[in-house]
């Protein structure tokens, strides 16, 4: 009797656990932690903050579609974020499309409770709009004295947008952001320290930032 609990149990943790989508940040093969050093060639850097937006998401097999509206700000402070869709079979599906950034609906809407809310430090002003990616903290290859960086990156106007479509083939329930590559191959500390407003940086940064989404 003992044995058929402990098989109930575990089936129950299985499927729960399949039956959702979840969020996770890495450097490399590491799951990212704030205030915890990572190597960046011959220099290291930590993180205090980092957050970012997803955006209507639809689940695709042959031709049947589910699609699920909304916004979701994932917040590394925050591990009850990185659980989206409680209940939902995200392994019946094999494609998934959905948005990095949040679109001009969003920007300019009235709407401004859970994820828009701007105390979440994630809204600028109604004409620039939301952050779409926010990610501070130091690096020992900034020559400041504080060492510190900062990347508030959005911006929904033209020719500067941000939000970014994304289409991954499912391969697990989890959607992960590699954001090594990013600080490998995008960003020079010696020249940009700090992204504040929308314009061509950030614009490139979320372009270059999407690239790093997959699903395992």
């Amino acid at each position: 009797m003992k044995q058929l609990f402990t098989f109930i149990v575990f089936t129950a943790l299985f499927n729960q656990a399949r039956t959702q989508l979840n969020v996770s940040l890495r450097w490399g093969t590491e799951h990212i932690v704030l205030d915890k050093y990572y190597l960046l060639s011959n220099d290291s850097l930590i993180f205090r903050e980092m957050k970012f937006y997803l955006s209507d998401f639809q689940f695709e097999k042959d031709t049947r579609k589910h699609m699920i509206l909304g916004t979701h700000l994932i917040d590394l402070s925050d591990s009850s974020s990185f659980q989206l869709f409680p209940n939902f079979p995200v392994d019946e599906y094999e494609r998934v499309h959905f948005n990095f950034g949040l679109d001009s609906s969003y920007q300019v809407s009235e709407i401004v409770d859970g994820p828009l809310n701007p105390m979440n430090g994630m809204y600028w002003a109604w004409n620039s709009g939301y952050i779409q990616f926010k990610c501070t903290g130091n690096s020992s290859a900034i020559a400041l004295t504080d060492q510190t960086f900062e990347y508030h990156l959005g911006g929904y106007r033209q020719p500067f947008e941000t939000l970014v479509p994304i289409q991954l083939a499912i391969n697990g329930n989890t959607l992960i952001l590699d954001i090594k590559p990013f600080f490998q191959q995008t960003v020079d500390f010696t020249s940009v320290q700090r992204v504040m407003i929308p314009g061509k940086i950030a614009q490139s940064y979320c372009l270059e930032l999407s690239k790093s989404f997959r699903s395992e």
